[in-house]
């Protein structure tokens, strides 16, 4: 049987790529996840801060400018990933500032924008949200604040959306998948004026979500209020109106929805869920 050649003496060039290229290549992730990172920051504060300051609004421009600041942050968490799995595995520390910080930066970077991408997975298409479909509060006082023709009819519970992967009413989605469409009532046997006493409770409760209220009528049970989001300042309307339910008894509703986008991403939704919780 013939005997292999003897192998080739590793040369001084052979060793100094075998030693130096993983260097270079965790060097280089790590300052790409850093100026990945880097950048996708400064578009989002600038998409950020020119919705707030009012220079172009969230839909479309907003948005539009979260996608690429988006990817980036996905970049800095790949690239941030390749930098740990080569520290970890040379047991060595290049880089090691900038990949902890872009590992840990776009971490934290990528939750709002994948949660907000994910609540628009799974929420229905709509921007208007009542626990009342069948029945929504109206606005009064902040129906000239909404932009002209919109939701200027009310509610609109029969419109015809496609959640689910099936065509339903937005009255039926809420009632199917929600569970701030059940009815609330409140017996209060021993209170003179039901309805006076649980609007006075649901004043205090919207005071307490810190949303700010603009008009209330005691005499019409009915409370709006305004509530912005955390990053853009999204102007949500609210309505809130106390009724009678029985002799003895009494019934909030609730209405949010969305001043200016079309498709909320569970947005209004959280804002009566936290209000019936409360409540």
């Amino acid at each position: 049987m013939a005997s292999l050649p003897p192998a080739e003496p590793e040369t001084r060039l052979d060793k100094i790529v075998r030693i130096c290229f993983p260097m270079r290549l965790q060097l280089l992730a790590a300052r790409t996840a850093f100026a990945a990172l880097v950048l996708a920051v400064l578009i989002a504060a600038g998409a950020i801060a020119g919705v707030r300051l009012g220079y172009f609004a969230f839909a479309p421009t907003g948005h539009a400018l979260m996608i690429p600041a988006t990817l980036l942050g996905l970049v800095a968490l790949l690239a941030a990933l390749v930098w740990f799995r080569q520290a970890f595995v040379r047991n060595a520390g290049e880089g090691k500032r900038m990949g902890m910080i872009a590992l840990l930066g776009s971490l934290v970077f990528l939750y709002p924008p994948l949660s907000y991408a994910w609540a628009g997975l799974t929420s229905p298409p709509i921007h208007d949200a009542s626990s009342n479909p069948d029945d929504a509060p109206h606005f009064v006082a902040l129906l000239k604040e909404r932009p002209p023709g919109r939701d200027q009819a009310g509610f609109d519970g029969q419109r015809l959306i496609r959640f689910r992967g099936e065509e339903m009413t937005v009255a039926y989605a809420l009632h199917e998948y929600y569970g701030v469409t059940q009815p609330r009532a409140k017996l209060m046997p021993g209170s003179p004026d039901p309805v006076k006493t649980l609007f006075w409770r649901c004043f205090e409760t919207v005071k307490a979500l810190g949303w700010t209220i603009v008009d209330y009528s005691e005499a019409e049970g009915r409370i709006e209020a305004t509530a912005r989001s955390f990053w853009f300042g999204e102007i949500s309307d609210i309505v809130v109106r106390a009724r009678a339910a029985g002799a003895i008894g009494a019934r909030p509703d609730i209405r949010a929805a969305s001043r200016t986008v079309e498709y909320d991403h569970g947005a209004n939704l959280s804002l009566l869920e936290a209000f019936m919780k409360r409540i």
